[in-house]
């Protein structure tokens, strides 16, 4: 489940003006750079003169987030975290807390679903800090791997913020890190005053403002095929402040002897999902949530994520391998955004 690459792309900015405050400006600032294992982009209207501000603050608050949440960053929080002993309070950032919580919480709503304690899986099958294999995990393996997974043993202390771990666990955040990145350079622009951006992490984005003629921040869903160049299956305008994350297993994957492994796990059985559920994108208030849900619900039978979305009210976007080519299902503000069609 871990390692997931997002793929909300092919973004279109297009003709808008925007004012922060008393400095209205025509043309955007924008911000480019490799942080948290995958690219970001930021474009927000803001004044020329401030740019050099903004993108070292943008870059310290992705900064923050790997040096405490990074399984690749042998002194992160994460990673002291996992290589102390059980039944100890392990202190830890106050923002690793909040987002240790919400996968917590989301692993409730969804049975496990979603799994922050994935990492030994994550690491057996190659798409963690090791080494990837030349050949599949074995079954001592995978039952070794399994029997550290279980989100309930892990405890969250929020003041003084620390954790604690009942049984052998290691986490893993990054199915809802990138996501809690996004939100933390969007919540840096507006305590600035700047209102009108778009923040995209690998994928994960989280947009504020709309267009002078009304119109909002066109994102495409990408086309769920792997091995082709990337297109747009789907574009959805969005004219609120909000969230939209993509998941799929069309990106990040590998091959042994003809067969594809995607690098979404289950945690039930510690394989790589293989249903029809091709793609899942999700739309939330903030991205940290939208990443959570969209890895969750990619690991789930498409049916049951379906059901999940329409019984809790959250917005979702499936796209399923059907007998004649792709099928879509949506809940929720999708309906709106989207109506009948592909572009």
């Amino acid at each position: 489940m871990s390692k997931f690459l997002r793929s909300a792309v092919l973004v279109c900015l297009l003709g808008i003006v925007a004012g922060c405050g008393q400095n209205p400006v025509d043309e955007p600032l924008r911000f480019q750079g490799q942080a948290m294992g995958t690219s970001y982009s930021v474009i927000v209207y803001a004044p020329e003169r401030e740019k050099l501000r903004l993108e070292v603050g943008i870059q310290r608050r992705l900064a923050d987030v790997v040096s405490t949440m990074s399984t690749y960053e042998p002194e992160s929080d994460v990673s002291r975290f996992n290589r102390a002993p059980t039944d100890l309070w392990v202190p830890v950032s106050a923002d690793v807390v909040k987002v240790v919580q919400a996968s917590l919480d989301l692993a409730a709503q969804t049975q496990g679903a979603f799994e922050p304690s994935i990492l030994p899986l994550v690491n057996i099958w190659g798409f963690g800090p090791l080494a990837r294999p030349e050949e599949i995990p074995t079954e001592a393996e995978l039952t070794e791997a399994l029997a550290m997974v279980g989100w309930e043993a892990i405890d969250v202390q929020v003041d003084p913020p620390a954790l604690r771990k009942r049984a052998p666990r290691e986490i893993d955040l990054s199915a809802i890190a990138k996501g809690f990145g996004a939100d933390r350079v969007a919540e840096y622009l507006l305590e600035l005053g700047y209102n009108r951006f778009l923040v995209e992490i690998g994928g994960d984005m989280r947009t504020s403002g709309i267009k002078p003629d009304g119109t909002g921040w066109r994102v495409g869903i990408e086309t769920p095929e792997p091995g082709i160049s990337r297109q747009a299956y789907r574009i959805v305008e969005l004219v609120e402040d909000t969230a939209i994350v993509t998941s799929g297993d069309y990106r990040n994957y590998f091959e042994v002897d003809g067969q594809r492994y995607a690098h979404t796990l289950d945690p039930a059985t510690g394989f790589p999902v293989t249903h029809r559920l091709a793609s899942v994108s999700v739309l939330a208030e903030n991205a940290m949530l939208a990443d959570g849900w969209a890895t969750a619900l990619t690991v789930m039978q498409p049916d049951d994520a379906f059901a999940l979305a329409e019984t809790i009210g959250l917005s979702v976007y499936l796209i399923e391998r059907g007998a004649n080519g792709f099928e879509e299902r949506m809940t929720g503000e999708f309906k709106h955004l989207l109506g009948a069609g592909v572009e």
